[in-house]
């Protein structure tokens, strides 16, 4: 087989000579390790192959670590570009090369459904907005909708295809009356997917349907008739039934359980009310939040998510600058994450925050980008995995993919409650890229999102600075000094996260002349 040319998306790699030829002739000339590691999981296709058997089969009789590994696998993803998500990693099994041999027919499926429109890269949009309750105080069914919404939206998140918004913004949707085609062209997208519940005695009717944006008509629509327990089980099927509405093509294989089990009512209701009061950054709101996140993760010990959002609560408490010992809230962060993945070592989220503590808090750049590149094989389209890779990319001057990165996850949760958030992580990949206009324009608007996120005020006030606007960039420091009174310049440039030395000097030197205290 190594004399076969394999085809990869619009790539067709050729073992015998380590080259990846593009469209247009382009040829990429892999390292002869990264050949190595490409040809063996061609001629493994469609397996998975473990770690060990790669590090043998290419390294045989040597010693060396998984890094060395997991730097040939980052090479052939770079290369690779829009098509690296057919290079698979699967947690504590391997990889997985999704190809076809060189000699595989390719069947014809007929479609079931007109061809649908199509968003970036002919990949439909997807947008799953809060269901309807009928008028009244049934806070159990209130509950349950908030549940299956974030559980649907979290299947679909794991699939390649469709797209699908981020439920953070859909969220703020409920109750609107707007026709179909304006609340698509709200949050960008090609298919709305909405419904309604209402006791029915004893069981719950839920009814739910798809439809096409353009013109509002709508393709398909089921009603359901469960008891609630039925419900908290329900999101495994609506994700498939709503993925192959949309997307009749999809294979089996691709559709992830959102829900492992049933998991607390009380504990799943605290998770999203911290959630909320954490998402305001004020001191008092966000203190209760995380004592209602860790009332969640006892109420429930065997539920994941509680654990995730309660590191995701250390990290922004770390880049406020409230902690009294950052060293020891970064400890509870990682011990909150590693909680999450060892209940479900398919939480995206969870192991996408681990990447990037890895790069920001200990400078691991090859084992934080490798948990990261896991994370979004794992959910493609999920808003907030996809955020978590773009300072990475941009600290290790990879400045242009992570524009890319930043500028997708903002696609994928336009209306997010931390979108101050989903800015600055932008404002950070442009200002690596040397774009400092843009950069500043980004971050005022976080500016103007949430005032108070300091992480932001001082990379604003650096790009303001570095294209001379420093009346905004003192006002900038100023708000940070008045949030922050122990911020210094010499304290913060050893904390970001710049591989490059020079770039870091540059910030502290954007700092120092926008009114930094040194």
């Amino acid at each position: 087989m190594r004399g076969e040319s394999y085809a990869m998306g619009e790539w067709h790699f050729e073992p015998r000579r380590g080259v990846l030829r593009g469209p247009g002739g382009t040829e990429v000339v892999l390292r002869p390790k990264t050949a190595q590691v490409l040809s063996h999981l061609a001629g493994r296709c469609g397996q998975v192959v473990a770690r060990d058997e790669l590090i043998e089969a290419v390294w045989p009789g040597v010693y060396v670590t998984e890094n060395g590994l997991t730097q040939c696998v980052a090479e052939i993803r770079r290369a690779l570009g829009p098509d690296a998500a057919l290079l698979r990693t699967l947690p504590r099994r391997g990889y997985l090369l999704d190809i076809a041999p060189p000699d595989a027919a390719v069947p014809v499926l007929p479609a079931a459904l007109p061809a649908a429109p199509r968003g970036q890269r002919g990949t439909p949009v997807l947008a799953l907005l809060p269901l309807r309750l009928p008028q009244g105080d049934d806070r159990e069914l209130a509950d349950i909708a908030d549940i299956l919404l974030d559980a649907v939206v979290g299947t679909l998140a794991g699939l390649r295809e469709p797209i699908v918004i981020s439920a953070n913004s859909t969220r703020n949707l409920a109750g609107s009356a707007e026709p179909v085609p304006v609340l698509a062209r709200r949050v960008g997208a090609d298919y709305l997917a909405s419904g309604s519940m209402r006791r029915l005695g004893s069981s719950v009717r839920l009814s739910m349907e798809v439809a096409e944006a353009s013109q509002g008509a709508v393709i398909w629509h089921r009603a359901f008739d469960l008891t609630v327990e039925g419900l908290l089980a329900a999101p495994d099927e609506l994700a498939t039934t709503i993925a192959y509405a949309v997307l009749p093509r999809l294979r089996e294989a691709e559709l992830g359980s959102a829900l492992r089990r049933q998991h607390d009512l009380g504990a799943y209701h605290l998770m999203l009310e911290g959630q909320r009061r954490m998402f305001r950054l004020e001191r008092a709101s966000f203190d209760e939040a995380g004592d209602m996140l860790r009332r969640a993760a006892a109420l429930d010990p065997g539920f994941a998510a509680p654990h995730a959002a309660l590191a995701n609560w250390h990290s922004l408490r770390i880049g406020q600058r409230w902690s009294d010992d950052p060293a020891a809230e970064a400890r509870a962060l990682e011990a909150a994450v590693r909680h999450a993945l060892e209940l479900d070592g398919n939480h995206a989220r969870a192991l996408a925050l681990l990447g990037h503590n890895c790069t920001i808090l200990h400078r691991d750049y090859a084992r934080g980008q490798d948990l990261l590149d896991r994370a979004q094989e794992m959910a493609p389209n999920d808003a907030e995995t996809c955020l978590w890779t773009a300072p990475t990319l941009a600290f290790t001057g990879r400045a242009e993919e992570a524009v890319r990165g930043a500028e997708r996850a903002i696609r994928l949760s336009p209306e997010d409650p931390l979108l101050f958030r989903y800015q600055h992580f932008l404002s950070i990949a442009l200002y690596a890229r040397g774009s400092w206009d843009e950069a500043a324009e980004w971050g005022l608007r976080a500016m103007r999102s949430n005032g108070d996120y300091t992480s932001n005020l001082a990379l604003t006030a650096a790009a303001l600075a570095a294209v001379g606007r420093t009346d905004e960039a003192r006002q900038a420091v100023s708000r940070i000094v008045a949030l922050a009174p122990s911020f210094r310049v010499g304290v913060t440039i050893t904390r970001v996260g710049f591989r490059d030395e020079g770039l870091r000097a540059q910030y502290g030197r954007h700092l120092i002349a926008a009114g930094s205290p040194p």
